[in-house]
């Protein structure tokens, strides 16, 4: 990082485009180079696979010969840390367990490589994905690349840092309330929570089952389209895989829904400003665009629930470390911990019900539309020595409650100014609508990663 005459940070190393190398083992070796020199500062990569440059050189002789696995041949990716890849730990963001070494690999990320996709390493989270900062006592905070000295979101915060570092060009990590999309908005990039079960979670640490999604990150939306395809693979050992059929935009025209007002949550007067330039924006394009009143002061109660199943099932997942090395977890991971011990079993069940409720919220901001326009949260990226604001997930929890597929994609700001995300949200099982629709927006609003190439 480097400080100019103003006093602002900027990012200390040029991004590297994919039309800037003729081969992927040019890329790589470039990207190896970089995060070499810079990421003792950055703390964006956990482990790097030692096979990187042979995955590289054997994408490029496929390709010479004509003979690609698939779209995404040597397309570069980093996986989230409680993402298992064969021979890398599987920490979770948890320094006790970085000794734990995964053998094999995790079914999305074993779906990637037959496709031909380049394994990068494994990216930093927040500890056991609890969280929205990254901030990571046992691995080091990670930096926002696009906005250095803030938070790059979280919990897949070191997903969201990969790609805009240009150090890859699609990243994998996990959303249970927003912790693809979060980091997506902070970091200037795009990032995509599918379907409940489209991305098979057999292979990663889980925080609540019943909202755990896998999710991805790039530049564009069409990096994402492309890895969907590859990727959503029914998973007959996975209870909760679904099949995945891609189909085309919807015959007809899309009915879009989006807030004029919302009451309850804090939306910061800079984030509000670039949604509703956004959405005049899209209603001038042509797309009839119904307003309403969203009535959302009900949204921190039900993520506060989703945190207490959270907390419930962290104990199933880390229950024989906890007790015998609780003074090893990160301090605020440690009181969610004890807290959630002390509670009782009609506490759970309430816990539950309030969840409940979220999805009838849902259910009347969407109506009769085919998709619901939101900021993606709240905030933007804040300084890391900042506390982190409580109400974060409050508009991407939604999607994880009632399995809908989301995306955020970057909206344009002023120069200089911080990141805001536009979050779209469609329909259960519309997940290439929702993306085909989101690739239109980006291109509508002109909004493109610098690392997307």
């Amino acid at each position: 990082m480097e400080t100019d005459m103003t006093g602002n940070t900027t990012l200390a190393w040029p991004i590297l485009n994919r039309t800037d190398f003729e081969s992927a083992t040019e890329r790589v070796s470039a990207m190896l180079r970089q995060i070499q020199e810079y990421n003792s500062n950055t703390h964006i990569y956990l482990s790097l696979a030692h096979d990187a440059l042979e995955q590289a050189r054997s994408s490029d002789a496929r390709r010479a010969q004509g003979r690609p696995l698939s779209e995404i041949d040597g397309l570069v990716f980093s996986v989230k840390d409680n993402i298992d890849v064969a021979g890398l730990p599987t920490a979770a963001g948890l320094g006790v367990l970085r000794e734990r070494i995964a053998p094999h690999d995790s079914f999305v990320v074993a779906s990637l490589r037959k496709a031909g996709a380049i394994i990068l390493g494994k990216s930093n989270m927040h500890p056991a994905a609890f969280g929205a900062s990254n901030h990571n006592p046992d691995f080091g905070n990670c930096m926002n690349p696009a906005h250095p000295g803030r938070v790059p979101g979280g919990s897949s915060g070191g997903a969201g840092a990969s790609i805009a570092a240009g150090w890859a060009d699609v990243a994998i990590g996990s959303d249970t309330m927003g912790s693809v999309r979060i980091p997506a908005s902070y970091c200037g990039v795009v990032g995509f929570k599918p379907s409940f079960g489209l991305l098979s979670t057999r292979g990663s640490v889980p925080l609540c089952s019943a909202l755990d999604h896998l999710g991805l990150i790039a530049g564009n939306v069409s990096l994402l389209q492309k890895t969907l395809e590859v990727a959503a693979k029914f998973d007959v050992d996975n209870p909760d895989s679904r099949r995945f059929f891609p189909t085309g935009s919807s015959t007809g025209p899309l009915k879009l829904r989006a807030p004029d007002r919302v009451i309850g949550l804090d939306i910061a007067p800079a984030v509000w400003l670039a949604y509703e330039a956004a959405v005049q924006r899209i209603e001038e394009a042509g797309w009839a665009v119904e307003r309403f009143t969203a009535q959302a002061g009900e949204l921190s109660r039900v993520r506060r629930a989703g945190l207490v199943l959270c907390e419930l099932e962290m104990l199933l997942t880390y229950g024989d470390v906890w007790d015998q090395e609780p003074e090893q977890f990160p301090p605020d991971l440690a009181a969610a911990l004890r807290w959630v011990q002390t509670r009782s079993l009609p506490d759970i069940a309430r816990a539950q019900r309030v969840l409940a409720s979220g999805r009838l919220i849902w259910r009347n901001w969407l109506a009769e539309a085919d998709m619901l326009l939101l900021p993606t949260t709240g905030h933007e990226p804040f300084l890391m020595d900042d506390p982190a604001p409580a109400q974060q997930a409050d508009l991407t929890l939604l999607a994880n409650l009632v399995g809908s597929p989301a995306i955020s994609i970057p909206l344009p700001v002023q120069a200089g100014a911080l990141s805001v995300g536009l979050q779209l949200i469609a329909k259960e099982g519309h997940d290439m609508t929702l993306l085909d629709m989101a690739r239109k927006l980006q291109g509508l609003l002109g909004t493109r990663a610098a690392a997307c190439g």
